[in-house]
């Protein structure tokens, strides 16, 4: 019965899931690991899964899977073959740097504000959208989503950006 319900999840959910972890990883091979790892968490927990509620539920162990993940790569030594890709447009290497500094923002504030700042600032979801993916109020995430300004015009002030 439990396998039926997770199949069932993931033939409902399992796109939806990998390209969001794509979106977040920006990597084919670590966004199959992390719908896979996101559905295995799915199955230990399966009974949690109501059935009004499931894609939030998914959604969420995704997004704080993918996030880890982020926070775990700068941990690791970059590749010291690796070169930067020259063909980049302008336009897009701007767009880039300021993501990587909404990313380092992210990773110093707290654990708390890390999702909210994510699904708002990179993803683009509106406070609504936001509230009902992590399951809490609107207020919560305008709360969340005024301290995590303090905490990055704090940080651009310090000059770490």
């Amino acid at each position: 019965m439990t396998d039926d319900r997770l199949t069932e999840l993931y033939r409902a959910y399992g796109p939806v899931i990998y390209s969001r972890c794509r979106r977040l990883l920006g990597d084919h091979e670590a966004a199959e690991d992390a719908t896979q790892e996101t559905f295995m968490r799915v199955y230990r927990h399966i009974d949690k899964a109501d059935s009004g509620e499931a894609r939030n539920w998914i959604y969420r162990i995704a997004t704080n899977y993918c996030l880890n993940e982020i926070r775990n790569r700068k941990r690791r030594p970059a590749p010291a073959d690796h070169e930067p890709d020259e063909m980049l447009g302008e336009d897009l290497a701007v767009v880039l740097a300021d993501r990587d500094l909404v990313a380092r923002i992210i990773d110093r504030s707290p654990q708390k504000l890390r999702a909210v700042a994510w699904l708002h600032h990179v993803d683009g979801l509106d406070q609504s959208e936001v509230a009902r993916v992590l399951d809490v109020s609107r207020r919560s995430v305008i709360n969340w989503l005024a301290e995590f300004a303090d905490n990055a015009r704090k940080f651009i002030q310090r000059g770490a950006a």
